[in-house]
């Protein structure tokens, strides 16, 4: 066996063991050289054979990732709807993630007491011609292993699915707003322009919620069906 393949496979058991969760962020490769005491070349080499083993996703000028077990983007390529790296041209850049208590609006909204702790996570998803400004709210009591780093790594709906509770339905609101002073910043937009705002609340099979998401878009598809 070669020593890149030895390196593969004690990253493979550290994934397969927990050590490294699902949407974790691995070290990157120039630690991961100092760590196995080995080439660069090397290094790259193992990455490549765990990419190739869909074990890891490579998101470029981002990070490692450990790549969820079935995602969106699995399902797609097994599909061939789209081809393996279509997702690498896709950016999420987290601008806020913190614990705060859920105060009365969220309280109501996610069934719990206004001291419990959520997590506001706050993020933009950039491609090459658009830029979708996302907010998650996720109880602490619901995601207790939660790691930021997934938000980087997994869509909405792997997220959401990710904690204690499993989705079984969900309700969502389309609204059209005009852009603060923020928004127009983040979105690359004007003031006052008008947006898109889709509310998404997750709930599981006893109709509980799980968590609240929004995003926000000066441009988007949507369809409406009445049937």
């Amino acid at each position: 066996m070669k020593l890149f393949e030895k390196i593969a496979d004690h990253l493979i058991e550290k994934i397969n063991t927990g050590q490294y969760g699902v949407g974790s962020e691995l070290p990157p490769e120039v630690q991961l050289q100092k760590d196995y005491d080995v080439s660069r070349t090397t290094v790259r080499k193992a990455i490549d054979l765990l990419v190739e083993k869909n074990m890891v996703v490579r998101k470029k000028g981002v990070g490692l990732f450990v790549a969820p077990m079935l995602s969106t983007q699995n399902i797609l390529e097994m599909t061939g709807i789209i081809k393996p790296g279509i997702y690498q041209h896709h950016k999420k850049i987290i601008k806020e993630a913190y614990l705060r208590q859920a105060g009365l609006y969220y309280s109501q909204l996610l069934k719990i007491k206004p001291s419990e702790l959520i997590y506001y996570i706050s993020f933009l998803e950039i491609a090459k011609n658009s830029v979708v400004k996302e907010i998650f709210i996720l109880p602490l009591n619901h995601f207790p292993d939660f790691q930021v780093s997934i938000i980087k790594v997994l869509s909405a709906l792997e997220i959401t699915n990710s904690g204690k509770k499993k989705v079984d339905k969900l309700e969502q609101d389309l609204q059209l707003i005009v852009a603060n002073a923020e928004l127009a910043k983040q979105l690359r937009c004007q003031i006052n322009e008008p947006l898109f705002k889709v509310s998404n609340h997750y709930f599981d099979i006893n109709s509980e919620p799980i968590a609240i998401e929004y995003k926000f878009a000066s441009n988007t598809k949507y369809v409406v069906d009445f049937t």
